[in-house]
């Protein structure tokens, strides 16, 4: 087995590498600074461990986690976990958190349970019930795991319904965000949400998101949201701070080279070449980041004050591969914006 420890190099990543050397017979650890950094060898670890106070995490180091996650369970070590950061990370697809301060056996309990495809919380974060380990419900053992088959889930027997609840959920939408894309009241959206909770037999959102990662119905409701047109950039770029514009101001001119994605927050914006008139929600300047000229097609100004957020074209073509519903929602638009175009040409 091939572990990858991630954190910054010193004593505690040394001690750390020598615990994880005992796991068990034929382990391999390898230490890296980041995930990040470790992403462009190309190698793919069993099972990843990750030091979760180390203050050089960043943005591409919080991606790194969820692009790993899907290849291969994340344990990452906390000297003090919260139960916001806790839940942060399970939603990002994270296996398991335990505390420095825990023993060397709750450690491999920890690693046993994410191979198995369960996820492990913190002592201090479990419920009170005595059952309860934190492991989500899975019927299959290490093994599964270590031999490259994918863990069963049980039969959940979700309804439909829930199914695109649980879907949103996972994307991390908000209660209000979710009952207005899939327009029902919010009181509604609770009621499927404890419901969701009893089936999966979780107690936060976090847990019922690492639980929806594993399911082909939820993965299937996700696309199926994106081809509805029901993603939320809002919430795919919340990280990306945004810019101020006043009319009249000119985002880019027809022929520029084209260096960046823009989502329109707030506003309206004149593709003055074609008479197209964009408002809030839109995205615009897609089709130049993907054609062989990378020039802008078109010339975009400002009619009223607006608020933008800006994605470089690289952190654009990330997204598209990282994020499915992205992609889907990408081409969608592509294609349309091209059909359009060829029917003002004819």
């Amino acid at each position: 087995m091939y572990i990858l420890l991630t954190g910054a190099p010193g004593l505690f990543r040394e001690g750390v590498a020598g615990l994880l050397g005992r796991f068990g017979e034929g382990v391999e650890v390898c230490e890296a600074n980041s995930l990040a950094a470790h992403a462009s060898q190309g190698r793919v670890p069993d099972c990843v461990v990750m030091d979760g106070d180390d203050p050089s995490r960043d943005s591409n180091e919080r991606e790194a986690v969820r692009i790993h996650a899907r290849a291969a369970p994340v344990v990452v070590l906390l000297s003090h976990p919260g139960r916001a950061e806790v839940g942060a990370l399970i939603a990002a697809g994270v296996s398991g958190c335990i505390e420095k301060s825990a023993s060397s056996g709750m450690l491999f309990d920890a690693l046993r349970r994410a191979l198995a495809g369960s996820v492990f919380l913190p002592e201090s974060l479990r419920a009170d019930r005595a059952d309860q380990r934190c492991a989500l419900p899975v019927d299959t053992g290490a093994e599964a795991r270590l031999s490259g088959t994918p863990a069963p889930m049980p039969n959940l027997r979700l309804t439909p319904r829930q199914i695109d609840v649980l879907a949103l959920l996972a994307r991390g939408r908000s209660n209000k965000v979710i009952a207005r894309e899939l327009e029902m009241a919010e009181a509604t959206v609770k009621t499927h949400l404890s419901a969701i909770y009893k089936v999966l037999n979780v107690t936060s959102r976090g847990e019922a998101s690492a639980v929806a990662a594993r399911l082909e119905s939820i993965r299937d409701a996700q696309v199926g949201n994106a081809v509805l047109g029901r993603i939320s950039m809002e919430h795919l770029l919340a990280d990306v701070d945004s810019q101020h514009f006043r009319p009249g101001e000119v985002l880019f001119r027809k022929g520029d080279p084209s260096g960046e994605l823009f989502y329109l927050v707030r506003g309206t914006v004149l593709l003055s070449d074609i008479g197209i008139v964009l408002n809030a929600g839109a995205v615009l300047g897609e089709i130049g980041l993907f054609t062989p000229e990378r020039r802008r097609t078109a010339t975009a100004v400002c009619k009223t004050d607006c608020e933008m957020r800006i994605v470089g074209a690289a952190d654009a073509v990330r997204l598209y591969y990282q994020d499915p519903e992205f992609a889907i929602y990408l081409i969608q638009l592509l294609a349309s914006r091209l059909q359009a175009d060829s029917s003002r040409r004819g």
